[in-house]
């Protein structure tokens, strides 16, 4: 039902109002920190591989490695969605396991075909035209990464669970173990054997998740067993549940080729090592920067789901967005503090280094447009339109492709710099293309709220 609009000062009162202050940010810190946890960890992987024997190419590698088990490990993007808006009982339970378990089996042959069959080489030589060292280090990589898709989807459920069941801590626990693991294994990968390259990384993130993996299904089975009703007889059916999951996932995918088409470009761009491994690191850098910038939407759909003002949510983001921008510009146009991490932390120099301080630039300034996105995107799924979303990312995908395509085409620019140029452009087409769709959406919220009264 819609509510009638509120008056302008109780919409002052609201953005005014420190407890909501307090209130969204309470949401914010810990959304952020949870869903960031992987690009935190990204530079400093980066770090580690960039003193390995080929940095280049172990970067490189690791880079179309990733790329393509992130596209075979997708159904993780929505599983957790999933199990928390179907997860009621234990028949529901049950019939979640079951569907999780397929999507995992699914991912789990796909991963084995690519790491393990011809298609590795139609890949590598086909599709990312790799060569030389940098083709050794991919083909590596993606050897060491083959569970990963299959730990993946099951820990993204069991995040899902631990959420539904009331067990924040199991989530903290889990991140923060599987953090640890990641740092651990592949320092320790390095020491034992510098020239690993591509491997060091796809080693300790693959334990990482197994890691995980373990320490929720030890820390969910207790609660699930005693706390979960029984069930009530009618458990969603398999054609319910793909009937919701499917369009996430269509919506799941289209970003998720961002990296690859990138990489399948870029490698036959001059300098093939060095621009895929600058990309690498220029945005593993930047989503340090970003994090905030993740718990935005979390914070939006969970604060409108409270019933708070969606027009100072709005602001409530507006605000996390300029401030996430200063520290990201402070160190992308302050010298001394680019090369400090850039060369002095990550280890990157001479063209490496170059690109990669070019690359942070380039995309210092897009909090603000970002953080646009994110709101409207949560609009779109507050009125529950998701199949806009499908819309948004073709045309961010359109916009990509073109962006690459007339970069390597027609400048004379590095490899490095078209590449993070069409990540930046390809943000911006896309939360442009998310606001067009999304006004209507965020106009309806907001002329149909009203405050709640207390008495």
């Amino acid at each position: 039902m819609n509510r009638a609009p509120a008056s302008p000062d109780a919409g002052n009162a609201v953005q005014q109002s420190p407890s909501f202050n307090r209130r969204a940010i309470t949401l914010l810190l810990p959304a952020s920190l949870n869903l960031g946890i992987t690009h935190v960890l990204a530079p400093a992987l980066n770090g580690l591989m960039a003193r390995s024997v080929e940095p280049e190419a172990a970067i490189g590698g690791y880079a179309i490695a990733m790329g393509v088990m992130g596209l075979v490990a997708l159904p993780q993007m929505r599983i957790q969605q999933l199990t928390l808006v179907f997860l009621d009982d234990q028949g529901s339970l049950g019939r979640l396991r079951r569907f999780v378990a397929f999507f995992a089996l699914l991912s789990g042959l796909a991963a084995a075909v690519v790491a393990f069959t011809p298609v590795l080489d139609l890949l590598l030589d086909g599709v990312f035209a790799t060569t030389g060292v940098l083709r050794a280090e991919s083909a590596a990589a993606l050897v060491a990464l083959a569970p990963f898709p299959v730990l993946a989807v099951v820990r993204t459920h069991l995040y899902g669970v631990a959420l539904r069941i009331g067990r924040p801590r199991l989530v903290w626990l889990g991140t923060g173990a599987g953090a640890v693991t990641v740092i651990v294994v592949a320092a320790l990968v390095l020491w034992l054997d510098p020239s690993a390259g591509a491997a060091i990384a796809a080693i300790a993130v693959t334990a990482g998740a197994g890691v995980e993996t373990l320490v929720l299904v030890v820390g969910t089975t207790g609660p699930l067993r005693r706390d979960l009703e029984p069930s009530d007889g009618s458990p969603p059916t398999y054609a319910t549940l793909l009937r919701f999951f499917g369009p996430l996932l269509v919506a799941a995918f289209l970003p998720s080729v961002t990296q690859p088409v990138i990489n399948a470009i870029l490698t036959r761009a001059p300098e093939p090592e060095a621009s895929v491994a600058a990309v690498s690191l220029t945005f593993g850098v930047n989503q340090i920067f970003l994090i905030a910038l993740w718990g935005v939407q979390p914070t939006l759909l969970a604060l409108m789901g409270r019933g708070e003002s969606p027009a100072a949510a709005r602001r409530f983001a507006n605000v996390v967005g300029l401030i996430t921008v200063v520290p990201a510009a402070v160190v992308a146009f302050i010298p001394p503090l680019t090369s400090l991490v850039v060369h002095e932390w990550l280890g990157a120099t001479g063209r490496l280094q170059e690109m990669t301080e070019a690359g942070l630039r380039i995309l210092a300034l897009l909090p603000p447009i970002l953080v646009q996105e994110a709101i409207f995107t949560s609009a779109i799924l507050r009125v529950r339109r998701a199949h806009f979303l499908v819309y948004v990312n073709a045309i961010r995908l359109v916009g990509l492709v073109a962006i690459l395509l007339i970069g390597v085409g027609a400048t004379n620019l590095s490899g490095g710099v078209i590449g993070v140029i069409a990540i930046g452009g390809a943000l911006v087409v896309e939360a442009v293309a998310t606001i067009a769709f999304g006004l209507g959406p965020q106009r309806q919220l907001e002329r149909g709220w009203q405050p709640r009264i207390s008495l």
